[in-house]
């Protein structure tokens, strides 16, 4: 669907999946949808029904004359979509967690944390010239595998 659509569309797939321990986690808010940002002709999102296999169909309706019309939502819906999924991860970070962090100044970090309350998180970040403290709302966390140095 990447190739289809082009780097610059953005793609949300309302589940996620992360290691706890020996087990693997499954959360989805929405099993079996994908949702694809705007800007590229209609025929080449009804193109993805064709050209990919893991697409069965675009979600659409009918216009007054019986023609296929693409089913839009708005951008906040989508946003209160992740905002729920990180919710429901956020409920399972707990001190000595190894995390990614998935949003804000900090997006595409990992760290520890080292301390949780309602809301946030201390994370300690480890790079090659900096070692810091940070504290990380627990929504823009994601529980990750320690990486081996």
């Amino acid at each position: 669907m990447r190739e289809a659509l082009g780097p610059e569309i953005p793609i949300f797939v309302p589940a996620t999946i992360y290691k706890k321990g020996n087990r693997t986690v499954a959360v989805q808010l929405m099993e079996g949808y994908v949702f694809v940002g705007t800007g590229l002709a209609e025929t080449a999102y009804f193109h993805l029904e064709y050209s990919s296999p893991y697409i069965r169909r675009v979600l659409t309706t009918q216009d007054p004359h019986g023609m296929r019309v693409l089913s839009v939502i708005p951008n906040q819906s989508v946003r209160e979509m992740r905002e729920r999924l990180g919710q429901q991860i956020a409920t399972d970070i707990k001190e000595g967690m190894h995390v990614s962090i998935t949003e804000g100044v900090y997006s595409f970090l990992d760290g520890d944390v080292l301390e949780v309350d309602e809301e946030n998180a201390h994370i300690r970040i480890v790079l090659r010239s900096l070692d810091l403290i940070v504290q990380i709302p627990r929504i823009f966390l994601t529980p990750e595998e320690p990486h081996e140095s």
